[in-house]
């Protein structure tokens, strides 16, 4: 059974894609069968991997108008179920579907990955609650800035909804700082505001500023493969690392004791 991992935060410009695209390199690299899923209308997931207006979309495969073979893509060595700007005016008729928000977590059953990890829009709305409830685990990348603090309190609270509707076992991996400057006072301020009101864990591995993270897409590549040898690559290898560290232990917690 596929470990899935959402990747979301309901403010803009965060990382999100960036990061979701890099961890699943990250995670290909080291021998797994990786899906990622383009739930963002704004489909910058797909572009970044070159896959744009494609036949078949994430919610045509959802709904039943496309199969595995001819909406899941090969890229990059990772899987994609891509998006496009049609996800927006489809959005009402999904909604209208009985019991949408278990659309993706029905159909993901079906499938051999080992991790399918998800970008979800930077908004409340069907598609983040349709991927939060497919989801065992949420990691939420932002920029550790102080407006940045108020996209926090509001996927937070939407996680929490989730939980209380249509996933209870759903579980926050961490806050994710991503474009950090270790040299702001201001980065070590919101760490410890965000440490001291929230009851969610910050990685202790950030992804500081690089412009090499910022060209990749433009040649429809990860960092990761761009440039391998970079701040960022290495920044997300190392994340990466954590992130199966926090899943296994999560893992070995909800194992029930022998005792």
């Amino acid at each position: 059974m596929a470990v899935i991992i959402s990747f979301s935060n309901h403010k803009g410009g965060t990382g999100k894609t960036t990061s979701t695209i890099n961890i699943a390199c990250a995670l290909r690299d080291k021998g797994n069968r990786v899906l990622v899923i383009d739930l963002d209308p704004q489909a910058n997931l797909s572009y970044s991997l070159g896959v744009s207006n494609p036949t078949y979309t994430v919610t045509d495969w959802m709904t039943g108008s496309a199969t595995n073979e001819t909406a899941i893509l090969s890229t990059e060595g990772v899987f994609i179920l891509p998006a496009s700007t049609e996800l927006t005016s489809v959005e009402d008729e999904i909604k209208r579907v009985t019991d949408f928000r278990y659309l993706l977590k029905s159909k993901l059953q079906n499938l051999d990955f080992d991790y399918v990890l998800i970008d979800c829009p930077p908004a409340i709305g069907a598609y983040t609650q349709i991927g939060l409830t497919a989801s065992n685990y949420v990691v939420i990348p932002m920029l550790l800035e102080i407006l940045s603090i108020q996209g926090l309190d509001q996927i937070l609270k939407f996680i929490e909804e989730i939980k209380l509707t249509t996933h209870a076992e759903i579980e926050v991996l961490g806050v994710l700082g991503v474009c950090v400057n270790e040299s702001r006072k201001l980065t070590e301020e919101v760490l410890s505001y965000i440490n001291s009101t929230y009851q969610v864990e910050v990685f202790n591995n950030r992804v500081h500023n690089n412009v090499k993270a910022a060209e990749a897409p433009s040649f429809a590549k990860s960092v990761i493969d761009y440039a391998p040898e970079s701040a960022s690559a290495k920044d997300y290898k190392a994340v990466t690392e954590e992130i199966i560290k926090k899943i296994s232990y999560s893992l070995k917690q909800s194992q029930p004791s022998n005792n």
